[in-house]
């Protein structure tokens, strides 16, 4: 039992049901990321935690008290929306108390948690300004500062991030990081952004359709995704999945897979249970990261195999160089160093960390386990 219990929860709306017996576990201190797709459901599911929209059936519990039917305003959760929901005619300072005024906090100890809140997120400056005056990021430092000012049970945080430029992005997803690490509470984000859902959280459920399709960490998400949407949902470049027979080869299960000019290479699998699908197809999972060339593939790993193979497209992105090339008739993307002498129309030797490949039934889309 956890701090925070989604216990066989439905959610319909008429005879659609567009939550499907979700059962999530959050432990006190937890940061948990709901990310998906638009529409699959996750603002949906932390509406449901608020209390801002029913539920269906199965229940929601917070320190083991059923929230069923409880209204918002008796939960104890302070929720920082997107849209940053400021009063624009109160300063920030009134923004950040108002919550407390509405349940009679008196004011020495409405003013002393606002200014402990304040220097925290170092906005203590501002709090004589309108919301009219700040910044998009200082905008939702004050939405942050209200929802901390309570001393909830569980954050709740709405895409807060989406509003911002790329740059402000980053910087407050550090600070909601250093947030959570010093003030060590329980929070629960959603996020349609996978870079936020894996730098961010301590756990992550990746829904989809309504469905919770993974539960895990950040690594057991990247490393081990369960199927082939968490396999191509989570991580940018996205994860390559290349059709691929297994055969044997020296005693040892291999993949095979077609390069450019329709020869066939064979890669050996680490994973020595893939040998029970001698002669039947698969999808092979490799991430960008682990195919490159032979000077910078991992000192580490037991299993790197070589393929030569025609090079379609360099494209350089400071730090790394992305190469295009065609295996088992889908483009495949590698992920090299910046000075990498790869030359688009040229054939070039890739080292492929086979360690970290996984493979998928294509039947179910299931990753097959090792």
């Amino acid at each position: 039992m956890g701090f925070l219990d989604i216990d066989n929860t439905t959610k319909s709306y008429g005879a659609v049901e567009v939550l499907h017996k979700v059962d999530i576990s959050v432990e006190e201190g937890e940061f948990l990321v709901l990310v998906g797709p638009s529409g699959c459901g996750k603002s949906t599911l932390l509406n449901m935690i608020a209390g801002l929209e029913e539920i269906t059936s199965g229940e929601i519990r917070i320190k083991d008290q059923v929230m069923n039917g409880v209204h918002p305003s008796k939960r104890n959760i302070a929720m920082v929306f997107q849209s940053y929901a400021l009063y624009p005619n109160m300063t920030v300072g009134q923004n950040i108390t108002f919550g407390l005024e509405m349940h009679g906090v008196p004011k020495p100890e409405r003013e002393k948690a606002m200014h402990e809140v304040a220097a925290l997120l170092q906005i203590d400056k501002l709090l004589d300004r309108k919301p009219g005056a700040l910044s998009g990021g200082q905008r939702q430092r004050v939405a942050m500062g209200r929802a901390l000012v309570r001393n909830p049970d569980v954050f709740l945080f709405d895409e807060p991030l989406s509003n911002l430029d790329a740059k402000l992005r980053v910087d407050m997803r550090t600070e909601i990081k250093k947030l959570h690490q010093n003030l060590g509470t329980t929070i629960v984000y959603v996020t349609h952004d996978q870079i936020e859902a894996l730098t961010l959280s301590t756990r992550i459920a990746v829904m989809n359709g309504g469905y919770v399709q993974q539960l895990g960490t950040p690594q057991e998400i990247y490393d081990k995704p369960a199927n082939i949407f968490v396999a191509t949902f989570m991580g940018s470049p996205a994860m390559n999945v290349i059709p691929a027979k297994v055969e044997i080869e020296n005693g040892r299960p291999v993949a095979c897979v077609a390069l450019h000019d329709g020869t066939v290479t064979t890669l050996p699998f680490s994973q020595d249970n893939m040998a029970e699908w001698q002669g039947k197809d698969i999808l092979l999972g490799v991430r960008p990261e682990t195919i490159t060339d032979e000077d910078a593939a991992d000192r580490k790993s037991k299993n790197i195999a070589h393929l030569t193979n025609r090079v379609v497209v360099t494209e350089p992105a400071g730090s790394d160089t992305f190469v295009s090339m065609t295996l088992g008739n889908r483009d495949v993307i590698a992920r090299m160093r910046s000075d990498a002498e790869v030359r688009p129309g040229a054939d070039f030797t890739f080292a492929v960390n086979m360690e970290k490949a996984v493979a998928f039934d294509p039947a179910t889309e299931k990753r097959i386990p090792a």
